[in-house]
């Protein structure tokens, strides 16, 4: 039977487009809203509507939409955003299933798709009953999709400019709307443009410090950086910025009576063109006398560092899932879905200097198969993977079938919206779901509301 799916924000680019079209082929009903010009610009075609109020309506008219138009499943990316956290609760209290796209747990060839959250918000690995579920995983088998993704950062890029011009020259259709970071085309080439040549100075700079670290002569503990924006900080750790975090990881360091060890602090590249921790890591350097036993790079081959360390801090980065992968230890900092006994450190962040442990290889086997099995789908959200159906992704046939049939479901008659692209009345719809809820119980998901 066809299902009404709603989709809200997607990242940047087309894939929510091509994932819709994938849906429709099968015989589903898909309506897409958009909150800005970026999100108009990449999804114009097709059935949306466009969501141009101030997001104080935003919870009214999304259970409007949800009960108006039927909705039994929504899709979006990334379960952190103000629009799309208020809207999971909704779709929760109505019992409507929501899935959540997110950059690939497993990296590269991945990306990550779970029912009602990611990362902090899991289902997939929620901590209660997961040993007993990797325990009953077969990590033998591999009949899994794992074709390579390539060109994902040049695409990236591309349609990142695209849509923040979008929504730039759209803005005064969609004044009212908030981002969770800034959406100023100006200030966001500026930013890519620093980042390029900042790439480039540091290759040249940092070479010596690399090929020190790389040599394998040096011993040391790495500090992978997360991008100083990213929700995963702000809603699962208790580090306020990474800042905060870069002093409470030097300043135990500093006290680990480990002088035989340094600690290397890897910069992100997504965050190389907006930030810059030199000034701090110098100046923390200086406070804990660590002069001599601090390095920061930018560039350096992220899984060489992985290999030749004696372990890694990390606040809840997949970085983890990576250093485990090249049985380094781990201690997490913040709320991970990797933080489990057997596979990281359990102890205080001071006794990890002290003793990082081992990774229990067959452990991380069956829980990185687990992760596969129930959460990744091979392929990128820029690019399309060889061998992708329409959606530019490859589905391993359970999820395949959990999302859409493999063959065509039979149409029923159901209530479409009036006109492809139609844009409502927001201020009166908002008016009338008002009345709505004080005439009615509208509470339950049995009373509609007209859209």
């Amino acid at each position: 039977m066809p299902r009404n799916i709603l989709m809200l924000q997607g990242p940047v680019g087309p894939f929510f487009r091509k994932l819709a079209n994938q849906l429709e082929s099968r015989g589903h009903n898909v309506l897409k809203v958009n909150l800005n010009g970026g999100d108009f610009y990449y999804y114009r075609t097709g059935k949306y509507l466009n969501f141009t109020s101030p997001v104080s309506v935003w919870p009214a008219w999304m259970e409007s939409v949800l009960l108006g138009r039927d909705i039994d499943r929504v899709y979006l990316f990334g379960d952190c955003r103000r629009y799309h956290r208020q809207a999971i609760e909704i779709a929760r209290r109505l019992g409507i299933e929501v899935y959540v796209f997110e950059e690939g747990y497993v990296r590269p060839n991945y990306v990550t798709l779970e029912k009602d959250g990611v990362n902090g918000y899991t289902s997939a690995c929620e901590k209660a009953g997961l040993p007993k579920r990797l325990a009953e995983t077969d990590a033998g088998v591999e009949d899994i999709p794992s074709a390579p993704v390539v060109n994902v950062f040049s695409a990236a890029a591309r349609h990142c400019v695209q849509y923040y011009i979008a929504a730039s020259v759209l803005k005064p259709l969609f004044k009212f709307y908030e981002h969770h970071r800034s959406l100023n085309v100006i200030t966001e080439g500026l930013y890519w443009i620093r980042s390029g040549a900042r790439k480039i100075l540091y290759r040249q700079t940092q070479r010596k410090v690399s090929d020190l670290l790389l040599s394998g002569s040096e011993s040391y503990f790495l500090l992978p950086l997360q991008v100083h924006s990213d929700m995963q900080v702000r809603k699962h750790s208790d580090f306020q910025s990474i800042e905060k975090y870069l002093e409470r990881v030097i300043s135990s360091f500093s006290k680990s009576e480990r002088s035989d060890c340094s600690l290397v602090i890897k910069h992100h590249p997504y965050d190389r063109g907006y930030k810059n921790y030199s000034a701090v890591i110098r100046q923390l350097a200086l406070v804990y006398g660590l002069e001599n036993r601090l390095f920061y790079v930018h560039d350096t081959d992220l899984p060489s560092l992985l290999r030749n360390a004696e372990g890694s801090v990390l606040i809840n980065s997949t970085v983890g899932i990576s250093s485990l992968y090249h049985g380094t230890p781990v201690k997490a900092l913040g709320d991970a879905i990797y933080d489990l006994d057997g596979l990281t450190h359990q102890g205080t962040l001071e006794q990890f200097w002290q003793n990082p442990g081992e990774v229990d290889a067959n452990l991380f086997q069956r829980f990185r198969r687990y992760l596969i099995d129930k959460t990744q789908i091979n392929g990128s959200l820029y690019t399309d993977v060889k061998g992708s159906d329409a959606s530019g992704l490859r589905w391993p046939s359970a999820l395949a079938s959990e999302h859409y049939s493999d063959k065509p479901a039979a149409t029923t008659a159901r209530k479409d919206v009036e006109s492809s692209g139609s844009i409502i009345d927001l201020e009166e719809h908002k008016k009338k779901a008002v009345s709505a809820a004080e005439a009615q119980n509208y509470n339950t998901a049995t009373k509609k509301v007209a859209i």
